[in-house]
């Protein structure tokens, strides 16, 4: 009960609670402040509940998706709980009930998506480890498909083309060297022809004898094949068509015969050919001599590259276990199996849900009718909006004010001033009037030499008020 006492003032004011108010709406009705405070209590327990789901998946988004350690994944999945708690609490803070409903909407709308997009983002992970089983089937099936398809592109690509025609450049040479030396003359290309042509013939005629042999063998045992007739035993169809098989038999056997003859023909006139390019021969095994260490050495190279090439695909593509392929697997998951799609759908769901709970259950509550606690904290806004404007209408007085003084100090100054300069005016008006009543003595003022001016009376008014030599021959 103590803890409870002690942890839920906090709580409530992590769900934005303003203690001052809850304060204030305990002393007109305790019974609508425990409710509000149970509110806010509650409202701060789905804040710390979404935190923590969102500091688990991004632990599990590190450890699964890059790889890294427990105690790394740990810190980066506390610091993103953080900062969801932040986000969340600010999201909740800004909702007030103010204005229309149209008014509510729309400041809600905006807050309700930022909330979405970061259950999207929490969400997916935790969703990835729920389905991780399955998930890891699906990639190793999809790292197989992965691994053909490399194979599939090395074994059509340019080194590969290479390759073939480095075995079939190989092959030749090899067969050189067992004496498969390419040879020709016109008794051989006239062999060549004749056999052909009488294994073309015992070809066709050996088809038509067994066409023919089938005929006759539907008749006699009496079947509908071959257009039989369906009556068995040796009728004269039968005979007939016996007849005609024999024909067509002898036909094939002369021919075969004939082909016999001309095969022997070829095959010693190939002996003749080779027995007349002997030299051809020697040259042909010399080149291959010479050729094939190296076209060995250059095949072996290249089955080697295409080989690392082979097994660096497989390891990559058994090796591709992040995110991006664990999202994949899941996406061909569903594709696979319907009712796999759907637990994911639900599954993400919830979670993007449980998310949400703090803008929505906020949303809800400042839908509803306005508790104590919402009365209390609109006054004071409002006292406080009053109070600063009675503060701006104080000090637009107080500098008004300072301005007036300003300007009754100036024009005083003034007038004392021209008082003063009057005085002064006078005093320096009586003085000129003595210095020209009563001027100085002629023989004081007698210049030394016989043409010197005499002094005007205004420098004489000037050394009589002491002003500066440059001023007295005004």
């Amino acid at each position: 009960m103590r803890e409870t006492m002690r942890t839920g003032p906090f709580l409530a004011s992590l769900g934005g609670a303003d203690p001052d108010v809850l304060a204030r709406a305990k002393q007109i009705s305790k019974a609508g402040a425990a409710k509000d405070q149970a509110r806010f209590v509650a409202l701060g327990l789905v804040l710390l509940a979404t935190a923590a789901l969102a500091m688990v998946s991004m632990t599990f988004a590190m450890t699964d998706g890059l790889h890294i350690g427990p105690v790394g994944a740990v810190l980066v999945g506390v610091f993103w709980g953080l900062i969801i708690l932040i986000v969340d609490r600010a999201l909740i803070l800004s909702l007030k009930p103010k204005g229309s409903r149209w008014l509510l909407f729309w400041m809600i709308l905006p807050r309700v998506l930022m909330a979405a997009l970061l259950g999207l983002v929490v969400s997916t992970p935790l969703t990835l480890r729920i389905f991780a089983d399955e998930i890891g089937r699906q990639m190793s099936l999809d790292n197989i498909v992965a691994a053909e398809q490399s194979s599939i592109a090395l074994s059509t690509g340019d080194r590969q083309k290479r390759l073939k025609d480095l075995d079939t450049e190989i092959a030749k040479y090899e067969g050189y060297l067992r004496g498969d030396v390419p040879v020709t003359s016109p008794e051989l290309v006239a062999a060549e022809n004749e056999y052909k042509q009488a294994d073309t013939a015992y070809q066709t005629k050996q088809a038509a004898a067994d066409k023919a042999w089938a005929a006759w063998k539907c008749e006699l045992d009496g079947k509908l094949c071959d257009a039989g007739s369906g009556k068995p035993g040796n009728g004269d169809r039968a005979q007939a068509l016996r007849r005609e098989y024999d024909h067509k038999a002898d036909s094939a056997n002369a021919a075969r015969t004939l082909a016999q003859r001309k095969q022997a023909a070829l095959t010693r006139a190939q002996a003749q050919a080779k027995n007349a390019t002997g030299d051809k021969v020697t040259q042909a095994q010399d080149s291959a001599d010479q050729a094939l260490p190296a076209l060995r050495q250059q095949r072996d190279v290249l089955r080697a590259a295409i080989q690392d090439d082979q097994q660096t695909a497989n390891q990559e593509a058994a090796g591709n276990t992040g995110l991006l392929a664990q999202l994949v697997a899941l996406s061909h998951l569903g594709e696979d199996n319907g009712w796999a799609r759907a637990a994911h759908l639900l599954v993400a769901a919830l979670l993007f849900m449980l998310e949400l709970l703090p803008v929505a259950v906020k949303s809800l509550s400042i839908l509803g009718p306005p508790t104590a606690y919402d009365q209390i904290d609109d006054l004071d806004t409002k006292e406080v909006v009053r109070a600063a404007g009675r503060q701006e209408y104080i000090d637009k007085d107080l500098e008004n004010r300072k301005k007036r003084i300003v300007a009754e100090v100036h024009n005083e100054v003034e007038v004392v001033m021209r008082e003063i300069a009057k005085d002064q005016i006078e005093s320096w008006k009586q003085k000129v009037k003595q210095v020209i009543a009563n001027p100085p003595p002629p023989g004081a003022t007698a210049p030394a030499a016989g043409n010197r001016p005499r002094p005007s009376a205004a420098s004489r008014v000037a050394r009589g008020l002491n002003l500066p030599p440059s001023k007295r021959n005004l």
